[in-house]
């Protein structure tokens, strides 16, 4: 199953969605019966031209995996939700739109690892946090940036730790990414990084186009 989106997702970001198009409460019902082939997950791509609703837009080729984690009917007859975006996936082949958009995707590895000292990885990733909580208090206020942002708060404790072990330099990378305020464009050029090196390099773009 496929949701297009006008939005784009990072591995690790919270997708709280409103579902009432009848193709995607559609969708939704065989996830909840058990009959898609991702058990309650559905993979979500940037729309490039087009409109959510109704159909006929044009998609990227890269997304996520999300996980529906919360669902919720509504008195409408929609659903609303909340997933948790993982895998960053490809489109080899959009299969069909009835009832739904569906495709055949393939599952990106990880990122590689960076060439050269991790130290240096762990100080780049640390000067862009800064830089981008610098930009939220800035938006936001630091009295009201966590109330304002809740869970997708850059909680800088929780860095620390993924920046310590150099095995979670990619989960820190993630983590930082998608709390940069940015569009689509540039978080869609996150999705295509195929190395962390890559990932690091187009944050920090991504921060100076940004600020």
């Amino acid at each position: 199953p496929m949701f297009p989106l006008g939005s784009v997702f990072l591995p690790g970001d919270i997708v709280p969605l409103r579902i009432f198009e009848p193709r995607y409460v559609e969708m939704m019902q065989q996830m909840l019966a058990g009959q898609t082939e991702l058990d309650m997950s559905f993979a979500s791509v940037l729309i490039a031209r087009g409109s959510e609703v109704g159909g006929e837009d044009q998609r990227r080729q890269l997304g996520v995996v999300v996980h529906v984690e919360q669902c919720v009917a509504t008195p409408e007859g929609g659903y609303g939700i909340v997933g948790l975006a993982s895998d960053v996936v490809e489109i080899e082949e959009w299969l069909t739109d009835v009832p739904y958009p569906q495709a055949k995707i393939t599952i990106r590895p990880d990122l590689t690892s960076a060439e050269g000292s991790a130290i240096d990885l762990q100080r780049r990733i640390k000067v862009a946090a800064d830089a981008i909580d610098q930009m939220l208090q800035e938006m936001y206020g630091p009295n009201t940036q966590s109330e304002i942002l809740g869970s997708n708060y850059l909680d800088t404790v929780e860095l620390e730790r993924m920046i310590a072990n150099s095995e979670s330099l990619n989960d820190a990378l993630w983590f930082v990414a998608r709390h940069l305020p940015a569009g689509p464009d540039i978080r869609y050029d996150f999705l295509s990084c195929m190395t962390s090196n890559d990932l690091m390099a187009a944050l920090e773009s991504g921060i100076t186009h940004t600020q």
